[in-house]
């Protein structure tokens, strides 16, 4: 059954480009987003569109490790199970930093990754527990993504609608980190247009690539593709658009992708930074003041949402959150 559907992957993107073509002639397609939207749901997109930068939080990984997990050793993702007072705690330290946005530590949360330790049984479970432990938080209401990392191996339609499935109730998708624009375009397609199933809401998905430099200084992803070639396949599904992580990738080339993302779309644009590439020892250079000082040229350049990725920690998401309050209230220049 697998494989055969496997087999049928190149028909049904043939078949998505036609749709997202007629997607783009007929206005009353994407109007009706707006009469399937969750409360939530419909206030990330006005947000992401109304000029005001939302501010994410920054890394669960890195923070875990800080806790005493072992990446490798463990699924980071059971600790939803067996400590889910430290990835609440992390979830509020970063609310109290400023952050809006919250994304779920489920980021190899599949059941391709899970499997290696054991644990395909328990997507769901992990799932439901993630989303609960970003969404409870007294005194704020943040928006919460349920954050999905790419996987080795084919593409699978299986390993799509499982996490499609366990995710609902957050109030968007986020493909964090991922190389292939095809890949990306399938999981898209997979989530269904306008919703993720029958019968429930349209969710929101944005898509956010990582890259590195070539050997020639090329940006690229890992699969080879250059910013704009990121665009094209996702552009029809995709309600945002981003860079996170990356190899040795900082502000300066974060700038230079959403400048080139900027030139062929017109999607929000959002970027995730890490908080510097790290040494022998696994510590990340670059502290929140110099992380921050780097942000007013990416704001300059029209970002809609940032947050932090490896190596950022609340102190990060605070220092970004000064910079964003305070181009808010300045004063109209001249």
């Amino acid at each position: 059954m697998v494989s055969t559907q496997r087999q049928q992957v190149p028909h049904l993107l043939a078949d998505v480009r036609m749709v997202s073509t007629q997607r783009q002639q007929v206005p009353h397609l994407l109007a009706l987003r707006a009469r399937v939207l969750q409360p939530t749901a419909m206030r990330l997109l006005e947000r992401l569109h109304s000029g005001r930068v939302i501010l994410m939080d920054g890394a669960m990984g890195t923070e875990l490790i800080c806790r005493g997990a072992r990446p490798g050793a463990e699924c980071l993702e059971l600790r939803n199970l067996t400590h889910p007072e430290d990835i609440w705690a992390i979830h509020q330290a970063y609310l109290e930093s400023g952050a809006e946005c919250l994304t779920t530590n489920t980021f190899q949360a599949n059941s391709c990754a899970l499997a290696r330790y054991g644990l395909h049984d328990r997507l769901d479970e992990i799932w439901q527990v993630a989303l609960h432990l970003a969404r409870e938080h007294a005194g704020y209401q943040p928006l919460v993504l349920a954050d999905v990392g790419p996987w080795p191996g084919p593409l699978d339609p299986d390993v799509d609608r499982a996490i499609l499935r366990a995710c609902r109730g957050a109030d968007a998708v986020l493909l964090e980190t991922w190389s292939d624009p095809r890949a990306a375009e399938f999981f898209a397609v997979m989530r269904g247009y306008p919703r993720i199933d029958a019968n429930g809401p349209y969710v929101p998905l944005l898509a956010s690539f990582t890259f590195r430099r070539s050997a020639g200084g090329r940006l690229e992803t890992f699969s080879g593709v250059e910013p704009e070639g990121c665009v094209e396949p996702i552009e029809p599904w995709a309600d945002a658009l981003g860079a996170n992580c990356g190899v040795d990738i900082d502000m300066d080339d974060l700038l230079e992708i959403v400048s080139r993302y900027r030139a062929v779309t017109d999607l929000p644009l959002f970027v995730r930074p890490n908080a510097g590439t790290p040494d022998a020892e696994g510590r990340y250079p670059r502290t929140p003041v110099a992380l921050a000082a780097k942000l007013p040229a990416l704001l300059d350049a029209g970002v809609a949402m940032v947050g932090g990725c490896c190596g950022t920690t609340p102190a990060h998401i605070a220092a970004f959150h000064e910079v964003i309050v305070a181009r808010q209230v300045a004063p109209p220049s001249g």
